[in-house]
């Protein structure tokens, strides 16, 4: 009976070993993940920007969420309204290429790349280039989100999820701001998580504005 005993108890012991390298492990990889979606922002002598952490495939990101749309798979429908109450419909934009951002008014991150999505917003309209900020305003204020696009002086379309229907339900965001590149076909390309420079985007797009 004591060498039954005897051989038992190195196996228990490497089991509460391994266990607690598991459970370290996790909490590691979830505090790094919760740091990447707050990078940090110094500018440049050039006026561009440095983010101190870069912004992540979703793929390389700690997630929950199995079901996340991913690259390959075709962008979800939604229809949501504008600041006027005028509906959008994803679909309706067929043959454009589509930048879908999901932002909120108290994301830093979001007001760092705003600038950035306006500047290619401008630029590339007339190219087929469609960019759509969804505020996850079931997260938000409306009248906050209102302020931050007033005071960015954003013209392209500025929708508002007030439910949580498209952002929490279809799209399953886990982080603001999170980005969906979605080509003519309406199959999407790429999933950022976090803040994109204007190289970053310019990398993902050029070869989607391609005839």
């Amino acid at each position: 009976m004591q060498s039954s005993n005897r051989r038992s108890n190195p196996n228990v012991l490497m089991t509460i070993v391994i266990a607690g390298i598991t459970l370290g492990l996790l909490a590691a990889g979830l505090l790094n993940s919760q740091n990447d979606l707050k990078p940090a922002m110094t500018p440049t002598p050039d006026q561009g920007y440095f983010f101190t952490v870069p912004v992540q495939p979703t793929e390389n990101v700690l997630s929950l969420n199995l079901q996340t749309p991913k690259a390959g798979s075709a962008a979800p429908d939604f229809e949501l309204p504008d600041r006027f109450g005028n509906a959008v419909r994803l679909s309706d934009l067929a043959g454009s290429v589509v930048v879908i951002n999901f932002w909120a008014s108290w994301c830093q991150p979001c007001r760092e790349e705003m600038p950035v999505l306006q500047a290619i917003s401008d630029k590339f309209a007339d190219q087929g280039l469609v960019v759509l900020g969804v505020n996850t305003t079931y997260t938000d204020s409306l009248d906050e989100a209102l302020a931050f696009v007033d005071e960015l002086k954003l013209t392209f379309p500025i929708l508002f999820d007030e439910t949580g229907e498209v952002g929490e339900k279809k799209y399953m965001v886990y982080g603001l701001p999170t980005s969906y590149w979605v080509d003519r076909r309406g199959i999407i390309q790429s999933v950022q998580l976090g803040a994109m420079t204007e190289d970053q985007m310019l990398e993902i797009l050029t070869p989607l504005l391609e005839p």
